[in-house]
């Protein structure tokens, strides 16, 4: 065989083996990223060591006799038995870093994407149900982006998870789940489906503005808002830099002085992540400049005409990219504590990658020696980490942790 028929012989080769070894190596560091390691497969036959074991009942005793809460639980799926949708470049390699953020998410919630999407739930079933308490976890339904004139804008939308897919599997699972709807507030049938998803049991409604592309300030979101309030649910809103989905164009939507409207209708509102990262501009500011979307969050929780009316959810703010100013400083503040709510945003406190014990230590946030504990409780439920973190986070001034009001439930709110 000449050089060149070698050549041309080695060069097809390459053109098969290199994409096919390419391919391998993603779905591998997909799984190493998301968790799909072997402890997924061994969940629920691992028992706690004697020392860990004690050390988390320390922790939990504050919480006995209380249901845990966890208002932010995602679903998802490519419509395998559910209705659900992904928006078709996030299923292509041309696409990559869309391919393998949704693999990413799936991978961390223990299951490939190729799958039936009701193992996403069950899977987090099977991990709630091994939680030491009683506990409830909201199912969080996804509306598609909507343009102002009410049509449905699929190729801006990421991905879609039905009402109907989140109650049904809530209903599917029993008590431990109830589910949150999501509405576009621009759909010329917006106010119809609230009134549909509140019959179906749905008392939180799931926005993140700057993916959907709503404008919790525009008027066209008015009857939304006067029909949230006569129903009296909670509209969890994203607030603040927006990462889990793809959302540069809009991040201004996530400012947390645009939700001084919806309030201003008397509209309970639950802000996702405490606006912990991220910057956005201060519209009540001369000049309008960009300052810290947390700063805009805390002036509005001491606003004393928000008191009833805004709260922060706690979940991902012990992830490596939020934990340096939003914690310390929600630690240090124990009088914000009754309006903070727990929640998981699972499946992401499996996206090993998010969550670093060190540098909370060193930040004076963790004790030295709670860092094995915590370890060896990540390896056995990732969904108990996530609550175990949080509990064992302290202020390192005060050494005040979070109160025991902010993971319990809200039968206040209907929850």
């Amino acid at each position: 065989m000449s050089r060149a028929s070698r050549w041309r012989w080695g060069c097809g080769i390459a053109a098969l083996v290199v994409p096919v070894a390419a391919a391998i190596g993603l779905r591998l560091g997909v799984g190493w990223l998301g968790g799909r390691s072997p402890r997924l497969a061994a969940t629920g036959e691992a028992v706690l060591s004697p020392l860990t074991g004690t050390w988390l009942s320390e922790l939990l005793a504050p919480l006995q006799g209380g249901r845990l809460l966890d208002v932010h639980a995602h679903l998802g799926g490519s419509g395998k038995g559910s209705g659900c949708w992904i928006n078709p470049r996030m299923e292509s390699l041309a696409h990559p870093r869309d391919w393998m953020r949704m693999r990413l998410y799936a991978s961390a919630a223990g299951v490939d994407i190729e799958q039936q999407d009701h193992l996403w739930s069950e899977r987090m079933e099977e991990l709630a149900r091994q939680l030491p308490l009683p506990s409830r976890h909201l199912f969080l339904a996804f509306d598609y982006r909507y343009s102002e004139d009410g049509t449905r804008d699929l190729e801006h939308s990421e991905f879609h998870v039905p009402n109907d897919w989140a109650h049904a599997e809530s209903e599917r699972h029993g008590v431990r789940f109830g589910w949150a709807a999501s509405v576009h507030p621009y759909r010329k049938d917006a106010v119809a489906e609230l009134q549909r998803c509140h019959g179906l049991g749905a008392r939180v409604v799931k926005w993140i503005p700057a993916a959907q592309g709503m404008d919790p300030a525009s008027d066209l979101c008015l009857p939304f808002f006067a029909e949230m309030r006569r129903l009296d649910m909670t509209l969890l809103v994203h607030v603040g830099d927006e990462q889990a989905v793809e959302a540069a164009e809009d991040r201004e939507l996530g400012n947390p002085l645009r939700l001084r409207v919806p309030m201003g209708q008397g509209v309970r509102i639950l802000a996702a992540h405490c606006a912990s990262l991220g910057l956005s501009l201060d519209l009540e500011a001369a000049g309008q400049p960009a300052v810290p979307s947390f700063d805009l969050f805390l002036r509005l929780m001491e606003d004393p005409l928000y008191e009833d009316l805004l709260f922060g959810e706690i979940s991902t703010l012990t992830q490596i990219n939020r934990f340096a100013v939003a914690l310390p400083a929600l630690l240090a503040r124990p009088e914000l504590h009754h309006r903070l709510v727990n929640g998981s945003d699972w499946p992401l406190p499996n996206v090993n990658v998010l969550y670093r014990l060190q540098p909370l230590a060193k930040a004076g946030l963790l004790q030295p020696g709670d860092l094995p504990g915590l370890k060896e409780i990540y390896e056995h439920n990732p969904l108990l980490f996530d609550l175990a973190l949080k509990l064992a986070v302290r202020s390192p001034d005060s050494g005040q942790g979070f109160a025991a009001g902010v993971f319990l439930d809200r039968p206040e709110w209907g929850l």
